[in-house]
């Protein structure tokens, strides 16, 4: 039974209740191990100094994920950190506009992704397994992104925030958001698509 949120906060629990948890989160949110370690540590660290501001209305573990995704998101605001260089979405100057409609940013029908069969005749062991190595292609083909590309990624695609709070949080402009978008789905579409859908030589 999880514990009352009346509760007074227990920190010397923290990790042993909710460490593993919160390093899942972070580890599916950032691109290698040791930066998710380092994010869970400096999650604990802030809630430990901010106990004062705990008032129960939610779970510790709520209060402790809330803080941790404003740990991610800082870190990809870091990530993002150098200038982004504006850019045009002409034929000419961007291939993804041969994808993309101009006005709302959807996939063109001659270019609509297809849909990827993942072996329908194979047991719950083997499609798990598949979803496990899928997983882990995809966080590769993530780490190919720049870093500006995979912080627009991850907190549109992965922490699912809105379009004008990124925007507000890595200082970027409505349009070059949107370019940035359709590159990196781009991207990721023709990294799976070698690395994990295409039949091996």
């Amino acid at each position: 039974m999880s514990p009352a949120l009346t509760a007074p906060p227990q920190p010397q629990q923290w990790l042993a209740r909710y460490g593993d948890d919160l390093y899942r989160y972070a580890l599916g949110r950032v691109s290698d191990a040791s930066t998710a370690e380092e994010l869970v540590q400096e999650t604990l660290l802030s809630a430990l100094n901010a106990l004062d501001s705990f008032r129960a209305q939610a779970s510790e573990r709520t209060w402790l994920f809330v803080i941790l995704k404003r740990k991610v998101i800082d870190y990809y605001r870091r990530q993002a950190h150098s200038p982004f260089v504006a850019l045009d979405l002409s034929p000419e100057q961007a291939p993804e506009a041969e994808f993309f409609h101009p006005h709302d940013g959807h996939w063109r029908e001659e270019h609509y992704p297809q849909e990827w069969a993942v072996g329908a005749d194979e047991g719950r062991g083997d499609l798990a397994l598949e979803r496990a190595e899928f997983h882990q292609i995809l966080q590769r083909c993530q780490q190919r992104l720049s870093p500006q590309h995979l912080a627009v990624f991850v907190l549109r695609f992965v922490e699912e925030l809105p379009a004008e709070e990124i925007c507000q949080e890595l200082s970027i402009s409505a349009a070059n958001y949107w370019v940035i978008v359709h590159r990196a789905k781009l991207h990721l579409r023709r990294c799976l698509e070698k690395n994990w859908f295409q039949s091996p030589a």
